[in-house]
C-alpha cells in the first residue's frame, strides 16, 4: 500500500492543533472524573472515529450490569451502559452530550489536512478509508496517510514530504519518551 507524508509549519495550524489536542485531553479528563462522580461504572467508553466520524463517548463500562446508575441501562449485545429509553434516560443522554471529545481531525481539516485517505482493495473493486497519523515535532505538524487523498475530500494543502523525512521526525519526536523509558528500566 502506498504511503504519503506531509508537513506544515503554519503557525495558525500548529496553534489550532495544540489547542484541539489540549481540549481533547481536558474533555477526556472531564469524562473520567464525571464517570467516577456518577458511580456504579468503570468509566467512559470511547469509540475511535473511522472514515469521517469523530471519536465519541458511547456509554459507560459496566461495574455491575445488574445495578446501573440511575437513568442508565446495561446493553448486553454491546457490553456497555447506555441511556435508558424514554424520559428516564434523558439525564444520561445529556451526560453523554456534554462529555464528547474535541474532533482534532475536524480542526486539522480547517487547516488543509483531509480527514482520511482512500486506498483501493486488491481485486475486489472496493476501497478502504484510513485516517492519518499526525504529530507535532519542533513546531512542525507531520501527517502520514496510507492511500491516496484525491477523490475523498480534496487535496492536502500541506507540503508533500519524503517518507524518510516523516520517519526521521517521528523518531526524533518519540526519542524523549524512549530515553525516559530506558532511564526507568535502568533504575528498576
Amino acid at each position: 500500500m502506498s504511503e504519503y507524508a506531509f508537513s506544515t509549519d503554519d503557525a495558525a495550524a500548529v496553534a489550532a492543533y495544540r489547542e484541539a489536542v489540549d481540549a481533547e485531553r481536558a474533555a477526556a479528563r472531564k469524562a473520567v472524573d464525571a464517570a467516577v462522580q456518577l458511580g456504579k461504572n468503570k468509566g467512559a467508553l470511547i469509540v475511535y472515529g473511522i472514515w469521517d466520524l469523530p471519536n465519541r463517548v458511547v456509554g459507560l463500562a459496566a461495574d455491575d450490569p445488574t445495578d446501573p446508575p440511575e437513568g442508565w441501562r446495561y446493553v448486553k449485545t454491546r457490553d456497555r451502559l447506555e441511556p435508558a429509553r424514554g424520559a428516564a434516560g434523558q439525564a444520561a443522554r445529556d451526560w453523554l452530550a456534554t462529555h464528547q471529545p474535541v474532533d482534532v481531525r475536524a480542526v486539522l481539516r480547517q487547516h488543509g489536512l483531509p480527514r482520511n485517505s482512500r486506498s483501493e482493495a486488491e481485486l475486489s473493486g472496493r476501497y478502504r478509508l484510513s485516517v492519518p497519523i499526525v504529530f507535532e515535532h519542533g513546531g512542525v505538524l507531520w501527517a502520514k496517510y496510507t492511500g491516496h487523498l484525491g477523490g475523498v475530500e480534496g487535496e492536502c494543502t500541506w507540503t508533500p514530504r519524503k517518507l524518510s523525512e516523516f520517519y526521521a521526525a517521528k523518531e526524533a519526536h518519540e526519542a524523549p519518551d524512549r530515553i525516559a523509558e530506558l532511564i526507568e528500566q535502568a533504575g528498576a
